[in-house]
């Protein structure tokens, strides 16, 4: 985490900026704490983006999109704007753990059953968005954290209706990450269907099993060639052989062929064998480590510290106190 610049807003609604976290496509992230004192993550329009009236519009549409989905494994929507302030923000439950893709970086791919676990939990939040009337359009490693209590779908940011085309189109932004773009989203951005996230999350797991993506290139032009060429097939070399056929299915060219989001979540189920809550909560406790407290955060002290936790934690430790929050997020994937 970076320190505020002299630039920064230092206060938004009834919270306090402490530092900077990152900066997307649209917004500038910082790490905030509320008056009750609960940590956050403030999304912000970027300073180059304040005066561009579709990048202003395309954060609103994020803000009522989290409004409007509720889901146990979505980072939720805590606090925002009135819609009279000149530049929207959001505050965003704060998840202290590395992103899908830091924790595959350092620390190597994720087993069967743990891909497995990630993937079903993911469609849950998936099926929750699309249960709202909207489609996330850029699923990646990027945007799922995993924290305590297991992974976190974020940023939607490219959020759009899932019925008829969206009115989201090129505006200096990328619509999505290239390289876990559909053919569909790379050929007919404004024609896409709930099969794009499907396309995502076999992308998302893919690179969870194998470290890498279903295509690759070097430039950016040659690899949406080889993503719009039905004739090439993806790459699905080091992916275990349980997981092939899935992934074959939910990475097609022909968004017709990919599985719906529940027979994706059947398929899953099936490799992990009837022992989800033991699964979610092993996944939660291997994946989830913390990043290094902020000088300035105010409250380094409340936090837990930092643990290997690459075993099953002890009786007593912060993630076996989260056992009972991992069975709730069970019982509401078993409703799916």
């Amino acid at each position: 985490m970076e320190r505020l610049k002299d630039a920064d807003p230092k206060r938004l609604g009834t919270v306090t900026l402490r530092g900077r976290l990152g900066r997307g496509g649209m917004g500038t992230v910082y790490f905030g704490v509320t008056d009750d004192g609960e940590a956050v993550a403030v999304k912000v329009i970027r300073d180059d983006l304040a005066d561009r009236a579709d990048i202003h519009a395309r954060f609103v549409r994020e803000m009522d999109a989290l409004r409007s989905v509720s889901s146990p494994h979505l980072a939720a929507l805590l606090a925002s704007s009135e819609d009279s302030d000149e530049r929207p923000w959001m505050a965003l439950e704060y998840i202290r753990g590395l992103s899908l893709k830091e924790y595959l970086d350092a620390h190597g791919p994720l087993t069967v059953e743990q891909t497995a676990t990630l993937g079903l939990l993911i469609a849950k939040a998936l099926a929750d968005i699309h249960a709202a009337g909207l489609l996330h359009r850029d699923l990646k490693p990027g945007n799922i954290l995993m924290g305590p209590e297991g992974p976190k779908v974020i940023d939607l940011g490219l959020v759009a209706l899932a019925e008829g085309p969206t009115d989201l189109t090129s505006s200096g932004i990328p619509l999505g990450t290239v390289v876990c773009m559909s053919p569909e989203q790379v050929d007919s951005p404004k024609q896409v269907s709930a099969a794009t996230d499907i396309y995502g999350l076999g992308a998302t797991l893919l690179y969870s099993l194998a470290r890498h993506f279903p295509y690759e290139a070097p430039a950016g032009p040659m690899l949406m060639l080889k993503i719009s060429n039905p004739t090439i097939p993806p790459d699905l070399g080091g992916v275990p052989d349980p997981f092939v056929p899935i992934l074959q299915r939910m990475v097609a060219s022909d968004p017709i062929a990919r599985p719906t989001i529940t027979e994706v979540h059947n398929l899953l189920e099936r490799l992990i064998g009837g022992q989800l809550p033991a699964s979610i909560r092993n996944l939660a406790v291997t994946t989830y480590v913390e990043r290094e407290s902020d000088p300035e955060d105010p409250t380094p002290q409340q936090r837990p510290a930092r643990k290997d936790l690459s075993h099953v934690a002890p009786p007593g430790s912060v993630i076996h106190r989260l056992a009972e929050r991992l069975r709730k997020n069970y019982a509401a994937t078993a409703r799916f």
